[in-house]
């Protein structure tokens, strides 16, 4: 049985990214994957990326965290209005659940084509995961925790920042040239894939 656990960074959209990264960790043993939010928006294809992630966590091979545009997302059903939706990005998701273009009433298409499961999830997504040694959430915990502390949502380049005691793994999944990056507990390894989903050595 493998122990490790495998701290995944913003996906953004990017499916073939995200299907490249954990034909990789499986090539590893298949650690247990925490994913740290920012699924939808930016990239093209945030309903493929939240339906492989939902079948993910179904075989209970991953733990799915809240990022902020889950939040936001969530939200904008719960109030009935997309504008901060839309103004952080979610046109992308928005044509990614409705296969192609929206028509008047973006609203009402929009919640007609998002699956009610892909709902509950998002309102059952926490916010943190937790141990004995580490904490991870998707906005950096407070440096005034004494634990190691995992996070994404800031972008710092192609290559994670891991100090001594903390991980910040958004390599800008979902852009053009973006990667997508994983921590491996306890060894601190890393291991990322190109925008197209290959593999990357430094």
């Amino acid at each position: 049985m493998n122990v490790e656990v495998a701290f995944v960074g913003d996906v953004h959209g990017n499916v073939n990214a995200l299907r490249g990264l954990c034909d990789l960790l499986t090539s590893r043993g298949g650690p247990h994957m925490v994913f740290l939010g920012d699924y939808i928006n930016k990239g093209s294809e945030s309903a493929a990326v939240m339906r492989e992630l939902l079948e993910q966590s179904r075989n209970g091979r991953a733990t799915l965290l809240a990022g902020n545009h889950e939040s936001v997302l969530r939200e904008a059903f719960e109030a009935e209005n997309l504008t901060a939706f839309l103004k952080m990005g979610g046109a992308m998701t928005i044509r990614s659940y409705v296969n192609g273009r929206v028509g008047a009433d973006v609203l009402r298409e929009f919640r007609a084509s998002f699956p009610s499961e892909h709902l509950e999830a998002l309102r059952r997504m926490p916010q943190t995961y937790e141990t004995d040694d580490l904490i991870a959430q998707h906005l950096p915990p407070p440096a005034s925790v004494k634990k190691f502390r995992i996070s994404g949502h800031l972008p710092v380049g192609k290559l994670p920042r891991v100090g001594r005691n903390f991980a910040q793994l958004d390599t800008g999944c979902g852009d053009k040239y973006g990667r997508l990056s994983a921590l491996l507990w306890p060894s601190r390894d890393v291991v990322q894939v190109d925008a197209r989903g290959a593999p990357l050595i430094e």
